[in-house]
């Protein structure tokens, strides 16, 4: 059985090498705030040179089961490098913040841990609260745009290799395949009825035929790296995150984003990711809009392409938050 969906990314010799500038350039705080009655912690970073006022700030988050350390803060240190306060947290449910299910991915859930987290950035008077940007790969990257269309404080987004919805992904699911997935979402619904563990799935596996969110052998080689510098990070989520997956549509709230200035960044050969449909999102956007494109697959903006990747966030956002 193929399933779909967005992976969570990492590159370890990246993060290694990352660290050196912190000192120098920006200062990395603790934070804790409140979303849907959890805790969310989080990393602020603060840009030690005000010489042109308050730092604009990008708030971003994970993808799909991802934690902080999954290297989304090598994105976070290079951002940081360039002038812009970061807001990077783990969702509820994940990683260092609480939650009432853990392991549980509820994408609105997801999305409102984004806004309350531009609020915030946005109480922090050393920050510059009318210039926030969100960022956001894979399935974060289409909370960037769910975000951005309901959320006014928003100045500019960027959504990388985007999942933009479940309807045609299951759409060309054999019906076959339909009808089980349907019965296992039934039953677990039926058993947290009754007060029974939610059933659970891992996010990868490295042996054929196991169900679970990702049937990659890259992706399970990919996730492996997590060991030596990801502890946080677990193999396994809830059932229902992949139900609730699989009915979430963040691309239809494109035109929602109306004007504010948008970059997507596809990588070229991206497996998991419906190129066409976020090609067609992009067009259905208003402008100012820019789509970029990197070497690789899914997890090159992740690894050999994460510079350029980085690079061309911190372009677009320098362009739009720098005033």
């Amino acid at each position: 059985m193929i399933l779909f969906v967005v992976i969570i990314s990492g590159l370890h010799l990246l993060h290694a090498q990352s660290a050196a500038t912190k000192d120098e350039f920006y200062s990395r705080e603790n934070v804790t705030f409140f979303s849907s009655g959890v805790t969310i912690k989080g990393w602020l970073y603060v840009p030690k040179d005000t010489s042109r006022g308050k730092p604009p700030v990008v708030v971003m988050a994970p993808g799909v089961s991802g934690v902080k350390e999954c290297n989304y803060d090598v994105y976070a240190e290079k951002f940081a490098n360039e002038g812009l306060a970061v807001v990077l947290f783990d969702y509820p449910n994940f990683g260092e913040s609480g939650g009432n299910i853990r392991q549980e991915i509820d994408p609105w859930e997801q999305v409102e841990s984004y806004r309350d987290a531009i609020s915030f950035a946005a109480a922090d008077k050393r920050l510059n609260a009318a210039l926030i940007g969100v960022w956001g790969g894979s399935y974060a990257g289409g909370h960037s745009i769910v975000v951005s269309a309901l959320d006014s404080r928003v100045t500019c987004f960027v959504a990388l290799t985007p999942y933009l919805g479940g309807h045609e992904l299951v759409s060309k699911i054999p019906a076959a395949n339909r009808a089980y997935l349907a019965s296992m979402f039934n039953t677990d619904r039926l058993n947290r009825l009754q007060n029974k563990a939610p059933m659970t799935i891992p996010v990868v596996s490295n042996q054929k035929g196991v169900f679970c969110f990702v049937q990659s052998i890259n992706a399970y080689n990919f996730t492996e790296s997590f060991k030596t510098y990801a502890p946080n990070w677990k193999n396994q989520v809830t059932l229902k995150s992949l139900e609730m997956q699989l009915a979430y549509q963040p691309g239809s709230y494109i035109k929602r984003t109306g004007t504010i200035p948008k970059l997507f960044i596809l990588a070229k050969n991206d497996e998991l990711t419906a190129q066409p449909l976020v090609l067609d999102a992009f067009q259905q956007a208003a402008e100012p809009k820019s789509l970029l494109f990197v070497e690789g697959h899914h997890f090159s903006p992740y690894q050999e392409s994460l510079n350029e990747a980085a690079a061309q966030s911190i372009t677009f956002f320098k362009k739009h938050l720098f005033k």
